[in-house]
């Protein structure tokens, strides 16, 4: 009798043990390794904020020595850069710019509301935690037209803009297809020009 409560006991202890094997692979194989960004919504909440500052750039001679009239074109705000940055805690969801990261729409300043709410205009920038930086798409060039024999001066501002806002983003797990929402923080800063004052000079 004591040998078959043993038989027993040594068989209900294997049973129990492959059952728990078998639970942890089924955990493991639904264990998500990668993330796939399903949507992202943005907001201005009471610590994001914009601020504009304006910039005085050098200024700029061109000189018309010559016996017929040339032209220069001008574009002061395609001497900055462009910058935006995603801040999170945990890096799982982002891909770093060596490996095309997703690509999204982000705030510019220009209208600010208190709710999440999809962006579907702006610019598109890597979403990613590394500092990404690009050309301003809100610019204008000017060409101008020195006449023979002329001196232009020219003096410009370009404004400088500097955006922080909250991202809501929402992920699906590549094994266990659950959605995952995660909020983080985001900064950008942009270019654009303001003013111009040319002025014409004939050279003595």
């Amino acid at each position: 009798m004591t040998q078959i409560k043993e038989f027993l006991r040594r068989g209900l202890f294997t049973v129990i043990v492959l059952c728990s094997a078998a639970a942890c692979s089924n955990n493991d194989e639904n264990e998500d390794t990668n993330y796939t960004l399903d949507s992202i919504q943005w907001a201005m909440l009471n610590d994001d904020k914009v601020e504009e500052t304006v910039i005085n750039i050098m200024p700029e001679i061109y000189e018309n020595a010559s016996s017929s009239t040339i032209s220069v074109t001008i574009d002061p705000a395609m001497d900055y850069e462009q910058l935006s940055q995603f801040y999170y805690d945990d890096s799982k969801f982002f891909q770093p710019l060596n490996q095309t990261p997703n690509e999204v729409n982000v705030l510019t300043g220009e209208l600010v509301f208190n709710d999440f709410r999809y962006v579907s205009e702006g610019p598109v920038v890597p979403f990613t935690l590394e500092e990404y930086a690009y050309p301003p798409d809100n610019h204008i060039e000017e060409t101008l037209t020195i006449p023979p024999y002329h001196t232009l001066y020219y003096n410009a501002t370009v404004i400088k803009r500097e955006v922080t806002a909250t991202y809501r983003a929402y992920f699906i797990g590549n094994n266990s297809n659950e959605r995952i929402e995660i909020t983080g923080k985001w900064k950008g800063t942009f270019y654009r020009n303001d003013k111009s004052l040319i002025r014409l000079e004939k050279m003595e």
